[in-house]
């Protein structure tokens, strides 16, 4: 299940906002939450909207960039980006559904994309590749279908991995608890990767800091659950 209010605002921040008059179930969010918090990633493999056109961007929150990208990178290396015909948002000021009668929807807060809309319309039993659903889930990334109303062309951040990472992925983050707060990884003082701080446990994606360390290898071992990190040897 997707995570709550209080786990949302709590990890990712609260905003002001108010109904945007000019476009129904559209809002405008007040003050410098969205300049604090939205991050733009540029998408590494070939993402087409649903006009036919290059996804050059992708809008969304900065503590969850780093797990959209390498999902992404992953389904790219694995020959699987194919699965995506079409990118069809992140970050999206507005209420679920675009009706100012509900809740926002977490596209709000940019943890949320759809994917595929067309084929995978809201409330339909359609189900997206298992193997999308697996890549995305390994990075924290939860399936919309699987919901009481469905959502099949609805991916989540909930902090929660579906399957082992595999050697070399980013890592991924437990559901955060009302005690988290942001966390940024410095390495000889620059700041390599963002994560979060939960109950005083730091958690963050594994390879930007390997490569910041300019390790030689990331190995993922099950049996002992845990991610060593192989740095070179002078």
């Amino acid at each position: 299940m997707p995570l709550t209010l209080k786990q949302i605002q709590s990890t990712f921040g609260k905003f002001d906002w108010h109904d945007d008059g000019k476009l129904r179930g559209g809002i405008i969010m007040e003050g410098d939450w969205y300049v604090q918090n939205i991050a733009r990633i540029e998408p590494p493999c070939v993402l087409l909207n649903s006009a036919g056109k290059p996804v050059k961007q992708i809008a969304c929150h900065a503590l969850i960039a780093d797990q959209l990208s390498a999902a992404l990178l992953e389904l790219r290396d694995s020959g699987l980006s194919h699965l995506i015909n079409t990118w069809d948002g992140c970050f999206v000021a507005r209420h679920m559904c675009w009706d100012p009668a509900r809740a926002l929807s977490h596209h709000s807060w940019g943890i949320a994309f759809d994917i595929n809309a067309r084929q995978f319309p809201y409330g339909s039993k359609a189900k997206q590749d298992g193997r999308l659903i697996a890549c995305f889930g390994r990075h924290g990334f939860q399936w919309g279908g699987s919901w009481e109303t469905p959502d099949p062309m609805h991916f989540e951040w909930v902090g929660q991995a579906s399957a082992c990472p595999p050697p070399g992925s980013a890592g991924v983050s437990p559901a955060p608890s009302s005690n988290s707060s942001p966390l940024r990884v410095l390495v000889n003082n620059q700041v390599v990767t963002e994560g979060i701080l939960i109950d005083g446990v730091a958690y963050a994606p594994v390879r930007p800091i390997a490569d910041a360390l300019g390790a030689a290898t990331v190995a993922y071992h099950p049996e002992q659950g845990k991610i060593y990190i192989y740095t070179k040897r002078a």
